[in-house]
């Protein structure tokens, strides 16, 4: 008897240690499993159950440790990348953008949107906050993102936060002006629901050597 439930508890510790599924059952057994064993064996089940389960929240708490660890260290790094270009501005490291005005149109609605004026460095992404009025001048506020890319290539702004899959976003490539100064004009329709008409994007680069100033 004694080798016959060894060889129960090995082969169900076998084949259901690894499930996750919820069971009222100790280790997602099911109930005609559960009804075969004698007092006895539930009793040892029930114990190895506990014992899977703490050893499961432990063995969790440690990766959620891990991940923190290695994000805050991310954070770190990136904040300690920032602030050495925004220490050294010079070169295209960091641009100011204002955003001039522009119509936003969200489900037949017409906002006018407000002067915005922020500094992003190479490779930041920041959220901000557009600032909007309707023809009754009751203001109104959209979240969006601008994205400086690491290379110093491009601007880009999102209506949602940016991702690698996210290919929703206006666009300001660098144009051979950014040092003195350029302007533009973009509109682009996010969705059926929701765009950006004739939004007016000034960009410069910070402590840039500029002799002439070029707008188009």
């Amino acid at each position: 008897m004694k080798r016959l439930f060894t060889a129960i508890s090995a082969g169900l510790l076998t084949t259901l240690l690894v499930s996750c599924a919820s069971s009222p059952y100790p280790l997602d057994m099911n109930e005609e499993q559960w009804q075969k064993l004698s007092p006895q064996e539930r009793e040892v089940l029930l114990i190895k159950h506990q014992e899977f389960r703490e050893t499961q929240r432990l063995e969790q708490i440690k990766a959620n440790a891990k991940q923190q660890e290695l994000e805050m260290a991310l954070k770190l790094k990136q904040e300690e990348r920032l602030n050495k270009l925004y220490s050294d501005p010079a070169g295209g490291n960091v641009i100011m953008v204002n955003l001039l005005g522009g119509e936003y149109r969200s489900h037949k609605k017409s906002y006018s949107i407000q002067p915005f004026s922020t500094l992003l460095a190479r490779g930041e992404t920041k959220r901000i906050e557009l600032v909007m009025r309707d023809a009754k001048r009751r203001s109104n506020t959209e979240r969006a993102y601008l994205k400086y890319n690491v290379e110093g290539t491009g601007l880009y702004l999102y209506m949602s936060r940016p991702s690698d899959y996210n290919r929703d976003y206006i666009a300001v490539l660098r144009d051979g002006h950014w040092a003195c100064g350029s302007s533009s004009r973009k509109s682009f329709a996010f969705s059926s629901y929701e765009a950006l008409n004739n939004l007016k994007i000034f960009v410069q680069e910070q402590n840039s050597n500029c002799h002439s100033r070029r707008y188009r």
